[in-house]
């Protein structure tokens, strides 16, 4: 692939990035503001963990962070709860996968990554078995 291609796509990338993240938080909105949820959250990119970089990874911003920001603080038992929901999720993890991510991470209120997983082991790449 040429260089020029390469920032192409890297443009393309960026932007389907950007709609995903705005989906999500405005989808995190309505459902804190309608109280379906008791805590809102917003997410964005991150740095991620280099650790579970893989042939589609960012070079820069590979992990998917999600922040609770307002309300209360989840417990870590809650966080995994979210996390699972998330992981149980096949088409948005190769989603994120194919979009440069990595790591799916999640803070508390306080903004630490309390929980992060690493995105390819939830989605089984490398698996050629076919059959």
């Amino acid at each position: 692939m040429s260089w020029w291609n390469r920032i192409i796509q890297w443009f393309v990338n960026t932007n389907e990035r950007q709609t995903l993240i705005n989906k999500f938080n405005l989808s995190s909105k309505e459902a804190f503001i309608s109280d379906v949820v008791p805590v809102l959250f917003r997410a964005e990119s991150s740095k991620g963990n280099s650790a579970y970089k893989h042939q589609f990874s960012n070079w820069l911003y590979h992990g998917f962070r999600i922040r609770v920001l307002t309300g209360r603080d989840l417990s870590v038992d809650e966080i995994i709860q979210l996390g699972a929901v998330i992981r149980s999720n096949t088409y948005l993890c190769r989603e994120l996968v194919t979009l440069g991510y990595d790591t799916l991470e999640i803070t508390n209120i306080s903004g630490v990554v309390v929980k992060q997983w690493q995105l390819t082991t939830l989605i089984a790449i490398g698996n050629t078995d076919f059959y």
